[in-house]
């Protein structure tokens, strides 16, 4: 096994102290949310229980991390919420936790999982972290690009700038696939607006930014406001990671029957969440979590049934990895190929 570099823990560390979001950013968690303990690398935000199954004794607990109160984690919470994880025999913490401090947590063992980026576990694991993904939490760049209403097409944001969350987030790595993709990469400005979705809207409504990439919730709110939509991340036919479930490869060599445990779960809270007769109870879920009305929580949920509905089994998309590495700075990414990042033999032996 490779040992992750001096640069390596020193970024890793670094990184836990920071509050840039790779998938976004902290959001506040849902009224009435538990407080758990901080990890010393995680942001502490666990996600509210609807409903707490009763303890049993071969219930095993786990902590799973995510980036941030958001549409694409609704498989996490659906599962927690309506028993799904109890049923698998899991007592799972939900923690939400920080993209930059994602990579430290489960190399500390202080999340066991975590829904994170692609580019986040690319980016780790080429620099040594014994880090891999197990499964997907979608393989589409399910962002939009608004914009102020004096732009009419992505061709008019040349010269002018577009904020996303933070330099290598998904959001950036949506950005560089949208304006690749209009041929306007080397026509715009990428600037990092806040390290979180929130103060990339913030930037964008207050003129800082002409532009800014935004999930569908947020998008909604902007549309509302009179920003327009330029750019439909799904419709634009482009495979890219948005995020990933990872796992520190040592754990789950150590807890082959966990993995499988929770990812029998996650199949199907993934078909939960895409099934048309759950949709009241998983915007109403999402409203609680995203801290929205359920106008909002439903225009994000749209188009992620699209994702949920689109395969039955949550396994990754290389190309959709293979995506995240062409846009990433670092030489030895470009010459990487995704398979080095993908474990589905849990995945798999459960089919």
């Amino acid at each position: 096994m490779t040992r992750p570099s001096p640069q390596l823990l020193g970024t890793l560390a670094l990184g836990a102290t920071l509050t840039l979001a790779a998938c976004g950013g902290q959001a506040a968690p849902a009224s009435g949310a538990a407080q758990p303990s901080v990890p010393a690398s995680a942001s502490a935000a666990p996600a509210q229980n609807a409903s707490k199954p009763a303890a049993s004794q071969s219930m095993t607990a786990i902590k799973v991390g995510f980036s941030q109160f958001a549409v694409p984690f609704a498989p996490f919470f659906l599962a927690k919420e309506t028993g799904i994880y109890a049923k698998n025999g899991l007592d799972v913490t939900l923690q939400q936790v920080n993209g930059p401090a994602a990579i430290p947590a489960l190399l500390a063992d202080e999340v066991q999982l975590d829904g994170l980026g692609a580019n986040e576990v690319t980016r780790a694991a080429i620099a040594g972290a014994p880090i891999t993904s197990i499964a997907t939490l979608g393989d589409v760049p399910v962002f939009v690009l608004m914009a102020d209403k004096k732009f009419k097409s992505v061709e008019d944001l040349a010269g002018q700038t577009i904020g996303v969350t933070a330099v290598g987030s998904s959001t950036d790595v949506s950005a560089r696939l949208f304006m690749d993709h209009y041929k306007m990469l080397d026509k715009v400005k990428i600037v990092p607006a806040g390290g979180t979705t929130t103060t990339v809207y913030a930037a964008l409504t207050n003129g800082v930014v002409q532009a800014a990439i935004m999930g569908y919730d947020q998008a909604a709110k902007a549309a509302q406001e009179g920003y327009v939509q330029l750019v439909d991340g799904v419709k634009l036919g482009e495979p890219l990671n948005f995020s990933v479930i990872g796992v520190k490869r040592s754990y789950a060599a150590a807890n082959p029957e966990l993995i499988k445990k929770f990812l029998r779960a996650h199949q199907e809270a993934w078909n939960y969440v895409g099934d048309p007769a759950n949709k009241t109870t998983v915007v109403n879920s999402l409203a609680k979590n995203i801290q929205s009305t359920p106008e909002i929580a439903e225009a994000g949920y749209l188009p992620w049934t699209a994702v949920w509905q689109g395969k039955k089994v949550p396994n990754i998309d290389p190309q959709g990895i293979a995506n995240v590495l062409r846009f990433a700075d670092d030489p030895k990414a470009k010459a990487a190929k995704p398979e080095e990042f993908i474990d589905e033999s849990f995945l798999k032996a459960i089919q």
